[in-house]
């Protein structure tokens, strides 16, 4: 009889460890910690400045994550100005074209997109997105004016090895270019972890803070910025590249 109990005992334990295990292990949950891992800089950048890296047009840039990865899936958010958007030919990566005036939709709700993009292959992000259209609009210094948006695939992974790459601007008249660039990913826990029923919403769950994204401006702009009350304040670092 006193096997018999201990044998119960024993096993109820068990059973107890089983149920414990992954709700320890989804409490910590991958999923959703520290969603702000992608990092886009100008190249050769090493610290933060807590608002965008502002650089000019042409701009050498890098594209990693800072957190657990690999990143998969890899999109990039670009928004602009509305003077930006009006003379806008195209923007280019690695001199081919990425975007033109087409892609772009004005800012009217948070961004990205919650909802999936079967024709473009966009999955979707869980509600609610991470972006603020006044934050947005605040770290481009465009608060109370339009801006516009556009989302696209970029690369199929990054890793916290830096992946280089040159992103233009070009119009079609001169005019004032401001281009926030982020990026968005999808990270999914290790097959260990998906044995123990953990795993995460569909669509993007890794996306680019503002203090790791990057503000293109022009030569003059950035000129600008340097000399402004911002640059006193330590909100932007100027860095200017070019070919």
């Amino acid at each position: 009889m006193r096997r018999q109990k201990i044998a119960a005992i024993t096993f109820t334990v068990l059973v107890l460890m089983i149920i414990t295990v992954p709700l320890v292990a989804a409490d910590s949950s991958p999923c959703s910690d520290a969603p702000h891992t992608i990092k886009v800089w100008p190249a050769s950048t090493t610290n933060g400045t807590g608002m965008p890296i502002v650089t000019g047009t042409p701009a050498d840039l890098f594209i990693l994550h800072t957190g657990q990865g690999p990143i998969n899936n890899v999109w990039l958010l670009i928004v602009i100005s509305e003077p930006t958007y009006d003379n806008l030919d195209k923007i280019t990566i690695d001199t081919a074209e990425f975007m033109n005036k087409a892609d772009f939709k004005l800012v009217i709700a948070r961004l990205p997109p919650t909802a999936a993009n079967a024709p473009t292959g966009y999955p979707g992000t869980p509600a609610p997105a991470p972006y603020a259209v006044s934050a947005v609009k605040s770290s481009m210094n465009e608060t109370g004016n339009p801006v516009y948006y556009a989302v696209k695939y970029f690369l199929p992974e990054i890793t916290t090895v830096p992946t280089s790459f040159t992103f233009a601007v070009e119009l079609t008249a001169p005019a004032s270019i401001k281009a926030l660039i982020l990026g968005l990913g999808r990270y999914d826990p290790p097959k260990n972890l998906k044995s123990f029923g953990i795993l995460c919403d569909n669509g993007f769950n890794r996306f680019t803070s503002y203090s790791k994204g990057t503000l293109v401006v022009p030569e003059a702009a950035t000129i600008a910025l340097a000399l402004s009350p911002f640059a006193g304040l330590g909100l932007y670092t100027v860095r200017r590249r070019r070919k």
